[in-house]
């Protein structure tokens, strides 16, 4: 597994959240713009309620394939931490970093030991330059 492998379940998770974003906000103006009863826009309402009920069900599906990306990534991620790195204090760093996408005072307190944020990011760099 790659550094950029490893790092790339952060980017994921931000895109997913672009989606879901835009999925509140079509929904959001879905409900603001609903039609009244007895409005004279004939089909014209219909056809747009119906492009958005679309655009609802494929942001739907794109969510749902970006999990499932994301989970994949995850388990190889997991995988590899658990199987190719020898030293326990650097799978944690990694495990904390990049898959529970962690900061690097979390990650230095979750570690714990006295180890400070910039301590384990350097820990991190220097484990990642070797990948």
């Amino acid at each position: 597994m790659t550094k950029e492998e490893l790092e790339q379940i952060y980017y994921l998770n931000r895109e997913l959240k672009m989606w879901e974003d835009e999925l509140s906000r079509i929904r959001a103006k879905s409900l603001v713009q609903s039609p009244v009863g007895g409005s004279s826009h004939g089909s014209a309402v219909s056809d747009r309620v119906a492009q958005r009920g679309e655009r609802v069900v494929e942001l739907e599906n794109r969510i749902q394939a970006k999990r499932d990306e994301i989970q994949d990534l995850r388990t190889k991620a997991v995988e590899y931490i658990t199987n190719d790195i020898p030293d326990s204090l650097t799978r944690m760093i990694v495990f904390y970093r990049c898959v529970s996408l962690f900061g690097w005072r979390r990650v230095a307190y979750e570690v714990g030991g006295d180890n400070t944020p910039d301590g384990v990011r350097m820990i991190y760099n220097r484990f990642m330059a070797k990948i």
